[in-house]
């Protein structure tokens, strides 16, 4: 037991300030976590390092607004509690659920010197990961497992096909790019980029954009033997 001159005496007045911003600090945390990490396990956390090949959870990226602008590396924790005037979940002007947080302008200033000290060492890239399921590795073994070689084929060739993902992963918009001779291989190209299962994008920016890639696909005469060299 303390001796009672020595328990630190706090107004009621600041206590009862400190309990609300305590309360509103937990119900961000709250809120946040129901918004980015519904159907997600216990034990997973939106911040934690992504571990490749993507997985469903990885492509969601939490985006933080700071009076009602995105600031690239900028993160809660970087702000003072007590600088919090308002905090309130809600779309962007991309469509993303993001979190928007109102401080005074002078903290606002604060924030950008801190972000700008913390990656001046650092060279930042914010360019979007597109993965295929499983990894870019599995995109050959499910091409060799649904590619139908057309009757009569001859020879051995690549048909290039060029295409867009868009943000959701969904692909779109195939084209003959490099065509084979054999009308039915292209036709085959076309289709099998047509039935490819979407990819797992992740964006580091709010506003999104589709990704063009193009791809190769060998089509190879049935039962035919091909060594390398000349």
């Amino acid at each position: 037991m303390f001796p009672f001159h020595m328990i630190p005496w706090v107004c009621p007045k600041k206590a009862k300030i400190y309990m609300n911003k305590l309360l509103l600090i937990s119900l961000f945390i709250v809120k946040t976590c129901l918004v980015f990490a519904q159907d997600c396990c216990v034990n997973d956390s939106i911040f934690k390092e992504i571990q490749f090949p993507l997985t469903e959870q990885d492509t969601q990226t939490p985006f933080y607004y700071f009076n009602d602008e995105w600031i690239a590396d900028a993160r809660p924790d970087m702000v003072d509690a007590d600088s919090i005037l308002r905090m309130e979940v809600k779309n962007d002007e991309y469509g993303n659920r993001a979190v928007f947080i109102t401080i005074s302008s002078d903290n606002i200033k604060k924030l950008k010197s801190d972000v700008k000290e913390a990656t001046k060492d650092i060279w930042p890239n914010y360019d979007p990961i597109c993965e295929f399921p499983g990894g870019n590795g599995k995109i050959k073994e499910w091409l060799e497992a649904n590619i139908q070689i057309p009757d009569g084929y001859k020879g051995r060739e690549r048909v290039v096909v060029y295409f867009y993902v868009q943000p959701d992963g969904t692909v779109t918009d195939p084209k003959i790019r490099r065509p084979s001779k054999n009308e039915a291989a292209n036709a085959e190209a076309l289709r099998l980029v047509n039935a490819l299962p979407k990819f797992r994008v992740k964006f580091f920016t709010p506003r999104k954009h589709r990704l063009g890639y193009s791809i190769a696909i060998t089509f190879s005469e049935p039962g035919a033997i091909y060594i390398r060299g000349n």
